[in-house]
């Protein structure tokens, strides 16, 4: 049965490329690419690691990317997301309810017992909400995504009062918690960090990697891509 590993390797054994040949390229270390043509998904942080690493390395290769990521999907959830359900039935033994009788003392009981539980809950609502952590969406950029321009506009959203660090470097919010900043990027592969701290001091973090290839870098390595020997 054809894999992933399969496809990779015989298409860049096709066009006669190493893997330190795509390293220079793509910068993805070299452990990374021998791992995808291996199937050796362990060697990754996790699924969103290894597709975002995969779809770029498949791009390259001028793969069918739907294709490859099918075949990804197929091979990771066999191989690492196996997952057992148990399903148990319960009978109930039937029995007769007791009558209730209503006095002024049940209802003052049950009006008292809907206090508590609304006084409680409401201890719970604000406890959940200025304690726990702060909400964090990243709208862009997409994870190990490939930017052409060494300028990357970055925007997402974080709860109200919140204060937001990208990269350590504070971000003003708007009013409604959405943020919206412009970084500069270096060749190659880059990671950016997110960090989000709520008045209580609970915090939020996230990252992305994204990577930087000037517009004639992208040009050349198509056109090297397309070589036919």
């Amino acid at each position: 049965m054809k894999t992933v590993a399969d496809i990779l390797k015989t298409q860049r054994e096709k066009k006669k490329l190493t893997l330190e040949d795509i390293h220079k390229f793509i910068k993805i270390h070299p452990r990374y690419l021998s791992a995808l043509e291996s199937g050796d998904y362990s060697a990754f942080s996790g699924k969103v690691h290894a597709k975002g690493f995969l779809k770029i390395y498949a791009q390259f290769l001028n793969l069918n990317v739907e294709e490859v990521l099918a075949f990804f999907r197929r091979e990771y959830e066999s191989d690492y997301e196996k997952t057992s359900s148990i399903i148990e039935n319960k009978k109930f033994k039937t029995f007769d309810a007791p009558k209730l009788i209503i006095t002024p003392a049940v209802v003052l009981s049950g009006v008292f017992i809907v206090l508590l539980v609304g006084f409680f809950g409401y201890l719970f609502y604000q406890y959940r909400t200025y304690s726990g952590a702060p909400k964090l969406d990243i709208y862009s950029p997409k994870n190990s995504q490939i930017i052409t321009s060494e300028n990357l506009d970055i925007t997402g959203k974080t709860e109200m009062e919140s204060v937001l660090f990208i990269n350590n470097q504070k971000v003003n919010l708007n009013t409604d918690g959405s943020f919206a900043t412009t970084i500069k990027l270096k060749e190659g592969l880059n990671t950016i960090s997110f960090l989000s701290v709520n008045k209580l001091g609970k915090e939020s973090e996230d990252a992305r990697t994204v990577i930087f290839r000037s517009a004639k870098e992208v040009k050349e390595a198509s056109e090297s891509s397309k070589i036919t020997y």
